[in-house]
């Protein structure tokens, strides 16, 4: 997942870095501080340049070069989260830090045509000096990436570091400007219903669908119970890593909070929980991540053993009851790329994860859905009469996935399919859940292709009852506002957060309840274990509980888009409400709690609720005047 520089961090930092989300409230006078930390940047990659080829040719760092190389160093915890969970100082370091490298980078291949070795081992030894991995898994990561990010450098010759950096950042001084990546749009037919308020739904009833949704269990074969959880990279627990002189520093028997992914056992006990408490459930949803995070040593092999031990378990498990998957970003190998249909080099293309899903998931879907699987990973089936479900590989509209920078234009085909598809369901009178593992509209989602989902979702916002995420392994929930008229909640969704703990998240899966007819849903719980009690007890299996039943915690009658908009209004005037809800999204972990959320904090998860487009402020400034109004107090917590 990711932060800063091409093959050194673009590619280090894009693959390791972790996955809560959070959104970063911009000061009043952001706009002037964007404008002066422009001209800086400017000046910084000009003599970065300068002093990076004097090293170069002499071998030795100056002073001046040490202090740069500080000015980009980054916070260790700043591992496990997404960009858009960076404070604000640090996103303004991070792009910094992309534009001077990425230039320099650029200026290396470009005009003294240094060639690939070269590029690699210097990359890998920039990779050592901002102490992002070892040495040896420096150079492992850069060698997973760089054939294809010199590809495409080579093949796009007008390409620069504003545009690289606007694509990952996307906020800041890091704001993408190329008309190329700006203007691609697809077809959108005109009809449907005026969007006229914000949509309802009916209450909770007796006969309502149950639907289980599991996501990103991130299964560890490496993982160790006691070996170092502290290891000082991205990802511990590893039995690489040796066992800790300090027996607290220690993996868990049942997972770690400490930037560590799941043992088996734990991946096992969580699925295994949900199909025992909740045996009346008719659907299962899984919305992505198989596969650890650590990716300088994954590879198509050992990717295809932990899926295919991963989908035989819920086989196992669920038995006839039918699952609905959709592949992560960090399902194919390289993580997080994933080429264009027509890139056929075997080393650069996603093809074999494609027929490999295909052949996986067809015990749970159609041959009908066999076709767009093998050419995109993505499907739809008709679940029941009046019932469809769309199950999208958006992963290719993560910023971290290079092949944007290769050709933006890429990305129309499969919106354009799920356009023509919603377009076919509507005639048949079909209502639809869309399915996909990074949150639509999050801020590491390519702002022209969300530009272009709201669109899709204006269209056909009485079409889709419901969206299913995964990725930030927080259990949150998002409100999507109409494009055309953004006082109009028009959509929902859900996020199922995740069976790992990575990082300081207790495990947790989600249970929603449908409406037969409508095809809304109704209501939703979320069921947990603390990861400090069954550590506490590893012989004993967790102890599953449920931690929150929405509608009832949160005094609803139901979670339509109106009442879940009626409720983030009241989180902008009820910090303990809202208070509330954090504790709730990420899961109760004992790391969070005892960290606390202050003022500006909170207001960061608010306004993450409403935002559906990087850069579209508009929702969080209107809650955001609301919130500071309430009580400065908030905002002069230590914690």
């Amino acid at each position: 997942m990711g932060r800063v520089a091409i093959v050194s961090i673009l590619v280090i930092v894009a693959a390791v870095i972790g996955s809560i989300t959070s959104y970063q409230v911009k000061p009043a006078n952001y706009a002037k501080l964007v404008e002066k930390q422009k001209k800086f940047d400017e000046a910084f990659e000009k003599e970065f340049y300068v002093e990076h080829t004097k090293y170069v040719e002499t071998g030795e760092r100056s002073e001046r070069l040490e202090e740069m190389f500080e000015h980009m160093r980054q916070k260790p915890d700043m591992f496990r989260l997404e960009m858009d969970n960076h404070p604000l100082p640090y996103l303004t370091a991070e792009c910094t830090a992309c534009r001077a490298l990425v230039t320099t980078y650029l200026t290396y291949r470009r005009v003294l045509g240094w060639d690939r070795d070269r590029i690699a081992a210097q990359a890998a030894s920039t990779c050592e000096t901002l102490n992002i991995l070892t040495p040896a898994n420096c150079l492992k990561i850069v060698n997973k990436n760089i054939d294809i990010l010199l590809f495409i450098i080579d093949n796009r010759p007008s390409l620069t570091a504003q545009t690289i950096c606007g694509i990952i950042f996307q906020s800041g001084s890091c704001v993408l400007e190329d008309p190329t990546f700006l203007n691609w749009s697809i077809n959108v037919q005109a009809g449907g219903r005026p969007i006229t308020a914000s949509k309802t739904s009916p209450n909770r009833g007796a006969g309502d669908l149950k639907i289980i949704h599991i996501t990103d269990v991130h299964y560890d074969p490496h993982y160790r119970t006691g070996y170092n959880a502290v290891c000082g990279e991205p990802c511990c627990c590893r039995e690489g890593q040796g066992i800790p002189a300090n027996p607290a520093d220690g993996a868990g028997e049942w997972g770690d909070y400490r930037d560590c992914d799941s043992p088996w056992k734990a991946v096992e006990d969580a699925v295994r929980a949900a199909a025992r408490q909740h045996p009346d459930a008719a659907y299962v949803y899984y919305t992505g991540d198989i596969i650890d995070h650590g990716v300088w040593e994954t590879t198509v092999a050992g990717n295809i053993v932990s899926m295919t031990r991963t989908y035989q378990l819920f086989r196992d498990v669920f038995g006839s009851k039918p699952v609905y998957p959709v592949l992560g970003n960090h399902e194919n190998n390289p993580t997080n790329v994933f080429a264009p249909s027509y890139i056929d080099r075997s080393d650069f293309s996603a093809r074999w994860l494609y027929d490999f899903s295909a052949d996986q998931w067809s015990s749970w879907l159609p041959t009908a859905t066999q076709q767009t699987i093998r050419q995109g990973g993505f499907y739809t089936v008709l679940v029941r009469p009046g019932f469809r479900i769309i199950g999208m590989n958006n992963n290719d509209a993560y910023t971290f996935n290079w092949w944007i920078l290769y050709d933006p234009a890429y990305l129309q085909a499969q919106l354009q399919w799920v356009h023509d598809t919603l377009l076919q369901a509507e005639a048949a009178g079909e209502k639809v859940h869309i399915l996909a593992h990074i949150p639509i509209g999050a801020g590491t989602s390519y702002r022209t292709w969300a530009r272009q989902y709201r669109r899709i979702l204006d269209r056909f916002w009485d079409v889709i009852t419901a969206h299913f995420h995964g990725h930030t392994h927080a259990d949150e929930f998002n409100v999507f506002y109409s494009l055309a008229n953004p006082q109009h909640a028009i959509s929902a969704g859900f996020n199922g957060g995740g069976t790992v703990p990575f990082s300081n998240y207790n495990p947790n899966y989600v249970v929603y309840y449908v409406n037969p007819q409508t095809y809304d849903v109704t209501d939703f719980e979320s069921w947990y274990f603390s990861l400090t009690e069954a550590n506490r007890n590893p012989t004993r299996n967790p102890i599953w509980m449920q931690l929150y039943s929405f509608s009832r915690d949160f005094q609803l009658s139901n979670v339509s888009p109106a009442s879940l908009d009626g409720l983030v209004r009241r989180f902008a005037s009820n910090p303990a409400e809202l208070r509330r809800y954090w504790e709730f999204k990420v899961k109760r972990g004992d790391p969070f709690i005892a960290a606390g959320c202050n003022g500006d904090c909170l207001l960061n998860h608010l306004c993450e609720i409403v935002t559906n487009e990087a850069n579209d402020d508009t929702k969080c400034n209107a809650l955001a005047a609301i919130f500071r109004n309430l009580d400065d107090e908030l905002f002069d917590e230590e914690k």
